[in-house]
């Protein structure tokens, strides 16, 4: 479970603070890249949970 925490805590960290992207522009296929990536790494949190 460890290394799904440690993947979601990285995919979270990935996301822009406040809608910022950093750039200024808004890249919908990047965020949206990035919203999956969160919500793959917290499925697999919690199928880990599941097995426990």
């Amino acid at each position: 479970m460890t290394d799904a925490l440690v993947t979601l805590r990285d995919a979270v960290a990935a996301l822009p603070a406040d809608g910022q992207d950093g750039a200024g522009e808004h890249d919908a296929a990047e965020q949206a890249a990035r919203f999956e990536a969160v919500h793959d790494a917290l499925v697999a949190v919690l199928a880990d949970l599941d097995r426990t």
